[in-house]
């Protein structure tokens, strides 16, 4: 974690305005959907970015 912080900031800016913009443009009965979607997608970027990485230093 300590050499891929950069990563997990700029992923946390990114996703975190996205999110709540879409959490607050849907409708109150639909809101459940973005906060159930953004958190995995965070991770799943993150850690896809962090293999990606190492897979082309090989």
């Amino acid at each position: 974690m300590n050499q891929h912080w950069k990563k997990y900031l700029f992923l946390f800016a990114v996703i975190v305005p996205i999110s709540v913009g879409t959490i607050f443009t849907l409708p109150y009965h639909h809101r459940y959907i973005a906060v159930a979607i953004f958190p995995p997608l965070f991770w799943v970027l993150y850690y896809s970015w962090i293999t990606l990485e190492r897979k082309r230093d090989r």
